[in-house]
């Protein structure tokens, strides 16, 4: 079936989930930590995390190698992806692996990796789903001595995986909407952004869905619509015309924004009324992320330090509930259908 993105706004979309699986990235402080513990966890003097994509592999992160790692160190950039026969293996077979002692291993007795510099004698890798279902990198611990590594360990490096696919998932988002603007013309910028809040307004919120629908599908991940109005908006005795209506509209969003992952997007529809989308791995995740941003109660900071209050009513729409039929214009028109207008209500 011919997919009815559009031809630029498509190559968006797969740009952005190839920038989420190996684009050339700066270092990500999230990832080194990752990987930081990765060599506690498994007391490993060498950890990396790399992500595939169509032509090569990339380390995305690397613990151990490198200038300043020790005299033994070997510069990540010299590695011939080919020479890492044990990552390909893992992308390769979709499962863990693990090896006590790579000279008693026939497929690495042999490797440059081991019988030179870093000398690897054992090793832990996890697979990587960037794309769920998608083995897109790996994650590896890796020692110099033989040895076996424990439950306990491998456990634990499977949680490090975990949450490794998740920073790697809420990059790919961030860069979908990164690279939708970048896409942009100045003239089309202005009127994808609402100029209050600095939100997606609703046009430019409409094209963001209509990568990010798609994309949900295509990945196997779990999306979300979430209408939500602010009503009841109350603050000191001083009245609203001192502060004026965009500092608070600004205030508003801003904290409805700390309520969200990263990766998420948020737009405004009204006066107050904004749609915050949200995606995650699983439904049970894609609730944890709604659950806060539902709350009733939001209380942030004006400009002159005075704080505000509001309450705040909230309806999320599924993709999953839509069908196997469905895509952004339906999933917007159920958001729609509930709407109702909500008027700018201060006490």
């Amino acid at each position: 079936m011919q997919s009815s993105t559009p031809s630029h706004l498509q190559e968006i979309r797969v740009a952005a989930m190839r920038g989420g699986r190996a684009g050339p990235w700066p270092r990500d402080a999230r990832l080194d930590r990752i990987t930081r513990t990765v060599r506690r966890v498994l007391q490993v003097p060498i950890a990396l995390l790399c992500v595939t994509d169509e032509e090569q592999m990339r380390f995305r992160s690397v613990q151990g190698l490198g200038p300043g790692a020790g005299g033994s160190a070997r510069d990540v950039t010299s590695l011939d992806p080919r020479d890492l026969t044990f990552l390909a293996y893992v992308m390769a077979t979709a499962q863990p692996l693990t090896i006590g002692d790579t000279f008693t291993s026939p497929a690495f007795t042999e490797n440059p990796l081991v019988i030179g510099p870093p000398g690897i004698r054992s090793l832990a890798c996890w697979p990587l789903e960037v794309v769920p279902g998608i083995v897109s990198g790996v994650l590896c611990g890796i020692d110099t001595i033989p040895r076996q590594f424990s439950e306990d360990e491998i456990a634990g490096l499977k949680d490090l995986a975990r949450i490794a696919d998740g920073e790697l998932r809420a990059h790919a988002s961030a860069v979908l909407q990164q690279n939708l603007m970048m896409r942009l013309e100045l003239a089309q910028k202005r009127h994808a952004l609402d100029p209050f809040t600095g939100c997606w307004s609703i046009r430019g919120f409409r094209e963001l869905l209509g990568l990010a629908v798609p994309q949900a599908q295509a990945d196997h991940t779990h999306l979300a619509l979430c209408q939500l109005s602010v009503r009841d908006v109350a603050w000191g005795e001083s009245g609203f015309h001192e502060t004026g209506r965009t500092s608070v509209l600004s205030v508003l969003a801003q904290a409805l924004r700390e309520r969200m992952a990263p990766e998420g997007a948020l737009a405004r529809l009204g006066d107050l009324e904004f749609c915050a989308m949200v995606s995650a791995p699983s439904p049970k995740a894609l609730e944890r992320q709604l659950e806060p941003l539902m709350a009733s109660q939001l209380a942030a900071v004006l400009p002159d330090g005075r704080q505000i209050e509001a309450n705040i009513t909230g309806r999320a729409i599924r993709l999953s509930s839509l069908g196997m039929e469905a895509n952004a214009s339906k999933l917007w028109g159920a958001m729609l259908a509930d709407t109702c207008a909500n008027p700018f209500t201060l006490t």
